[in-house]
């Protein structure tokens, strides 16, 4: 049975660097409040409870000092020792040996530097008595500490013994992230965030192995570095914190901001917490806890960066299903239909208006990062469901939300789909936000013949298959749809654009590497050559990467007036500083990845009139939209409509007319549309929408293509007339 570390015969020591004497080596502010953070939580009686006295921080410290105190923990720790670092990470050019940076590190002499060598064997000592060792590096390349070039004896050394668990920001190959204007650093302030708040669905105690899969998919959810694990024998058991969540159930005290909130979202508790994956649910998004954890391949890896998750906001999701007797056999063995809410949450006044009621499941992050996308997306189709209601659509019909938050978190969402599979009532599903939530549901709906309809998510994968690059097509899933333009209409316009109204006629194209970037990268350059500019040069560049200078030079030397970007916000707001400080004249464009506030913080004054192209059209810009907009309103939400509320009022009133199409029976218990059936009626939907016209072509896309130029102007991006 896992039990919490003794925190009277542990030790922790924390590590940090956020300055620097040497003027190359960027400050990490968020690596101090990294440190301060953790000391005031693992000291907390609700988390760990370490003594004072039996936790070290030392905030900028040269190598004696950091070695010195790691020794004098090592040799009075019993039960558990936790050593942690945070700053900038180097590899050696000669042995590949991983070394943390320190205040007064030189990078072009390493030796001035912290190797992670001599850490390792310090634990490894025959002094030390602590039975369990645990080892977090938020750095650059720190999954060099997990399987090295020296193997068995070397850096992955401490990783073999038995009793030891090694945690890492990223792999060997890539860069820790620290977002500008972030209070921490990405891999910290997810771990930060799993001790504050506890983890969902964990058991009492967070096990390494329960932090990890947790920090996995809550980062790979928004597209930041991939964390790594390693671990010896029973090491990933070890619990150095108790689990704080409490699953909140809604009550009297309920405020009038989460009035919507009471009535359309999901309020029953999520079955019990176990540390480890049941027989029934494998976890296909983490790699293996007890073997080095290799980065996700390329194309998944890329699909949770930016271009699916189109910042300033989120996406979020909601469900539909349709039961009938044949899904009833099918799912048996699940449990009964579970409560319906949504509209205003009342059976009696469904029972006034017909004899049936039909849930709509909707899947969006309704808390986290991208709550305010997620509640918009949620309330549009709540919006949708009222109307439907009260023009009697369907007559004996009343329809509702059921709205599940799947927090952005592929994980989440798997269960969630389940759940709403499960519900007899549902016909279909609104979402989700994120795309690499629908890749982990696609299948699970797929299985139950259970449609969704998402209003945000813009990956072409999901609609074409993952071949689509190389010209094949082919659908994967179909009961998938999307009401939102997929990525392939971004560069065509973004090529238009800048030929056309800007005037551009010699491009320089950068892209990460990465599917998403370098797919958007190779549609520019076709299109842009359609349009009669010329493609001057290219590069390609890891994710990650910050300095860009050696692409500014070649840029400016082969006389481009723009540079193309196939990419993310991370890496284009530091390429666009650079670019215009050696070229003002210059723009930088790029897809929905870079449609960033941050961005344009990082950017700076000089980028003004950089352009990026989103999927969608701007509600406010339509006339179709006024009369939405104007209700949703009045009905007094409390959250703004957002980028994608439109889309999910056209798909939830695509999931109501395809259900009406095949409704006649008002005098049904249940529904008389069986799933399958409402799938192909959703096929052949076609109506004049919100956005525009609604309808999907043969591999569920939607009909219309629509995209939006947005122009930065003022440190801020505005929507501009393709």
């Amino acid at each position: 049975m896992t039990e919490l570390s003794n925190p009277a015969r542990s030790r922790a020591l924390l590590i940090g660097a956020h300055s620097f004497t040497d003027p190359d080596l960027e400050p990490l502010p968020a690596v101090a409040r990294n440190l301060d953070r953790l000391a005031e939580l693992l000291r907390d009686p609700s988390v760990w409870g370490l003594d004072a006295g039996h936790l070290s921080v030392l905030a900028e410290p040269d190598r004696d000092q950091a070695l010195g105190e790691a020794g004098r923990l090592a040799d009075e720790a019993e039960d558990t020792l936790l050593v942690y670092y945070a700053g900038h990470g180097f590899v050696h050019d000669l042995s590949n040996e991983l070394y943390l940076a320190l205040p007064r590190t030189d990078p072009r002499r390493l030796y001035t530097a912290l190797r992670y060598q001599d850490i390792r064997e310090l634990l490894l000592g025959p002094q030390v008595r602590a039975r369990r060792k645990v080892v977090i590096l938020d750095c650059c390349w720190s999954g060099l500490a997990l399987h090295g070039a020296m193997s068995a004896t070397g850096l992955g050394g401490l990783s073999d013994i038995g009793g030891t668990f090694v945690l890492t920001a990223t792999s060997e190959t890539r860069t820790a992230l620290a977002p500008p204007g972030e209070t921490y650093t990405a891999f910290t302030g997810e771990l930060i965030g799993a001790l504050e708040k506890g983890v969902p669905e964990a058991p009492p105690l967070l096990t390494m192995t329960t932090l990890y899969r947790h920090l996995y998919d809550a980062l790979v959810a928004k597209g930041r570095p991939t964390p790594q694990q390693r671990n010896g024998n029973t090491a990933g058991a070890i619990a150095v914190a108790r689990n704080r969540h409490r699953p909140s159930v809604p009550g009297p005290g309920t405020g009038p901001e989460d009035a919507v909130t009471s009535a359309t979202e999901e309020a029953s508790v999520d079955p019990p917490p176990v540390d480890l994956p049941s027989a029934e649910e494998p976890p296909v998004d983490p790699p293996p806890v007890d073997a080095p954890s290799d980065e996700k391949p390329s194309d998944e890896d890329s699909s949770a960066r930016g271009p699916r998750v189109r910042l300033p906001g989120p996406r979020r999701r909601r469900t539909v299903v349709m039961a009938s007797a044949l899904v009833v056999a099918v799912l048996g063995s699940l449990p009964a239909a579970l409560n319906l809410i949504g509209g205003d949450g009342s059976d009696a006044d469904a029972k006034a208006k017909g004899n049936l009621t039909v849930t709509i499941g909707v899947s969006a992050p309704l808390s986290g990062d991208f709550i305010s996308l997620g509640r918009g997306i949620r309330d549009s189709a709540d919006l949708a469901v009222k109307k439907a209601n009260a023009d009697n659509a369907v007559p004996g019909v009343t329809f509702k939300i059921r709205a599940l938050d799947d927090k952005g978190d592929p994980a989440t969402g798997r269960r969630k789909a389940t759940e709403l599979v499960a519900d007899r009532s549902a016909v279909g599903v609104v979402g989700p936000l994120n795309t690499s939530v629908a890749q982990a549901m696609q299948k699970t709906f797929h299985d139950a013949h259970l449609t969704q309809i998402s209003p945000s998510n813009s990956d072409p994968a999901l609609t074409l298959g993952d071949g689509w690059q190389q010209g094949t097509f082919a659908r994967p899933y179909n009961t998938y749809f999307r009401t939102v333009a997929n990525d392939t209409a971004q560069a065509p316009a973004a090529a238009r654009y800048l030929y056309v109204k800007s005037k551009r006629r010699k491009a320089f194209v950068i892209d990460d590497k990465q599917t998403y970037g370098a797919s958007l990268v190779q549609s520019f350059k076709k299109a842009f050559g359609e349009e009669g500019g010329a493609i001057v040069g290219e590069s390609h560049v890891d994710a990650g990467r910050r300095d860009f200078s050696t692409q500014v030079s070649q840029a400016v030397n082969a006389g481009a007036d723009v540079v193309y970007y196939g990419g993310v916000y991370e890496e284009a707001g530091p390429l666009s500083k650079q670019l215009h400080a050696a070229s003002p004249g210059v723009l930088l464009a790029g897809g929905d990845g870079i449609f960033s506030d941050t961005y344009a913080t990082v950017a700076g004054d000089g980028a003004d009139g950089d352009i990026c192209i989103a999927g969608g059209a701007v509600p406010d810009s339509l006339p179709s939209a006024e009369t939405y907009i104007k209700d949703y309103k009045a009905a007094g939400y409390n959250s703004s409509y957002s980028s994608y509320g439109g889309y999910a009022y056209d798909a939830t009133s695509a999931l109501i007319q395809a259900f009406k199409s095949l409704h006649v029976d008002p005098s049904d218990t249940v529904p008389s549309a069986k799933r399958e059936s409402l799938r192909a009626a959703v096929q052949n939907v076609d109506f004049d929408g919100v956005m525009g016209k609604v309808g999907f072509d043969a591999n569920g896309d939607a009909v219309s293509q629509t995209v939006t130029v947005y122009r930065l102007s003022g440190g801020a991006w505005k929507a501009e007339q393709a």
